[in-house]
């Protein structure tokens, strides 16, 4: 039975992601409700998944939490917490980001992986007709592999990224932005080397109405295929965001909606997938000023 379990794990793994540890996981369910096509229109608390540089766009204190069970499986569990600091016009705005995300068996902790996230963001040109924006993150990896069925440790390590991105908008209409992820090529381990995924997304996006955004985005994951994802958000009303999405390799959809009052936002996102269950995620912030 636990020679099952462990294979069946093991599958569900390797299927849901492309780069295996430290895959990229998003937290915005409002983003992920969009097939996570975020680069070039990130601005809110949780820019440092998708785009630092959107920062830059974000005036307001705030705090953030996000769930999600990964294609709705018990063993596994995905957790995020989010805070931004802005600092001035001129320096932008900082954040703070927390991620958990484990694997267990009857109450044992199979694998658990960590990372908190630095990041800042800020204007490099901002007038009247166009903005140009830069960003990077700072971020901390920890893996804790738990114990065997013998009761063996079977260690921890932990390494440093750094991420970096750019957005650029013209008349508050057009919208373009690129990410890379990991430039510093960080790997995990000693006697074992596991080298962390590097991507580079570049995405545009356009507001042909005050009420309705469009994007795309395409992202490549170095070794793996390119992913090309297209998403929606439009407010019927001010309180009331839909979304919709697409993605490719492998072929996913996603929809979801957002409540918005008084600075609280609550989001909701389902994402399916060609082989295994959806995925349902769940995410509360509250922006406000001092």
């Amino acid at each position: 039975m636990i020679v099952k379990r462990f294979l069946i794990i093991t599958l569900l793994l390797a299927a849901g992601s492309q780069a295996g540890v430290f895959d990229a996981r998003y937290p915005s369910a409002r983003a992920t409700a969009m097939s996570d096509a975020f680069v070039a229109v990130s601005n809110d608390v949780w820019a440092a998944y998708y785009n630092p540089a959107g920062l830059a766009q974000v005036h307001s204190y705030g705090i953030a939490s996000a769930m999600q069970r990964p294609f709705n499986q018990t063993f596994l569990s995905n957790m995020f917490f989010g805070a931004s600091l802005p600092i001035s016009d001129r320096f932008g705005t900082m954040s703070v980001a927390f991620e958990n995300y484990g694997v267990t068996y009857q109450g044992e902790s199979l694998s658990s992986e960590m990372t908190a996230t630095f990041s800042h963001g800020f204007y490099l040109l901002n007038d009247m007709h166009s903005s140009l924006s830069f960003g990077y993150n700072l971020k901390y990896y920890y893996w804790n592999l738990g114990q065997s069925v013998n009761g063996l440790n079977l260690g921890s390590a932990g390494t440093l990224g750094v991420d970096v991105g750019m957005q650029a908008s013209l008349y508050e209409r057009t919208y373009v932005g690129v990410y890379v992820y990991n430039i510093n090529a960080p790997n995990l381990g000693s006697e074992v080397s596991h080298d962390l995924p590097q991507r580079v997304v570049l995405g545009a996006a356009y507001r042909p109405v005050s009420n309705l955004i469009t994007s795309i985005s395409f992202d490549k994951t170095l070794g793996f295929d390119m992913q090309i994802r297209g998403g929606v958000e439009y407010l019927p009303l001010r309180w009331l965001a839909v979304r919709l999405g697409a993605s490719t390799d492998p072929n996913r959809i996603s929809a979801g909606l957002g409540i918005m009052y008084k600075g609280i936002h609550l989001d909701y996102s389902f994402n399916n997938h060609p082989v295994l269950p959806e995925t349902h995620k769940f995410g509360l912030s509250y922006e406000f000023s001092l």
